[in-house]
């Protein structure tokens, strides 16, 4: 990953995975909260959605692992004039000393190193505000063979919705094919997931 960044130079429309605009779930679940509200974004990479969603109004704070996610993050972040708190954090271990009321992840839990998702959701619960939204951005199986050795993880909506259950629910989806290069391609299938945490 730190590889992408050094070839990016500072820039990050030339990472392979950016994308300015935000996915239909994203929207639906920031225009359900109510303001004020906090948002965390894990992984947030070069910070683009990050600002995305301080633009329309939240507090936000973006984490990622890599250094160099976060130096761009801040560098694109005082480029815009926009506000937005970065952070080098793993989401493992991270505290922050109040929950949020969106968690976002467009690309953590697929790429989770080890593959912990049980502690990923034990994680999150406590990020997560009551009633709050969970938006998770996944890449999805397009059939029963739709695997590769290496890339990102792919999981069936039934493997998702289970993994979250029963403290969260499930409010809306959104599936989008794409080309994508080998080794990981020719055809990758994201899902998008929007959830809600329940009040028990």
């Amino acid at each position: 990953m730190r590889s992408f960044y050094r070839k990016a130079e500072g820039r990050a429309e030339r990472l392979p995975w950016h994308r300015e605009s935000p996915s239909r779930v994203l929207e639906s679940a920031v225009a359900a909260c109510t303001r004020p509200a906090r948002a965390l974004d894990l992984g947030c990479g070069a910070g683009v959605l990050t600002l995305w969603l301080a633009d329309k109004g939240l507090e936000v704070t973006g984490i990622d692992v890599l250094p160099e996610a976060i130096v761009m993050a801040r560098s694109l972040a005082d480029e815009r004039r926009a506000d937005g708190q970065f952070l080098t954090a793993d989401l493992l271990s991270y505290a922050p000393e109040r929950p949020f009321d969106l968690v976002y992840d467009s690309g953590c839990l697929h790429s989770l190193v080890g593959g912990n998702a049980a502690l990923y959701k034990d994680r999150l619960l406590t990020f997560l505000a009551p009633g709050g939204s969970f938006v998770l951005e996944h890449w999805g199986k397009r059939h029963a063979f739709d695997w590769r050795p290496i890339g990102p993880r792919r999981r069936s909506p039934a493997t998702i919705e289970r993994m979250f259950m029963p403290e969260l629910e499930l409010i809306e989806t959104e599936v989008t094919d794409f080309a994508a290069a080998l080794p990981f391609g020719p055809m990758v299938r994201g899902i998008g997931y929007w959830f809600r945490s329940v009040s028990r």
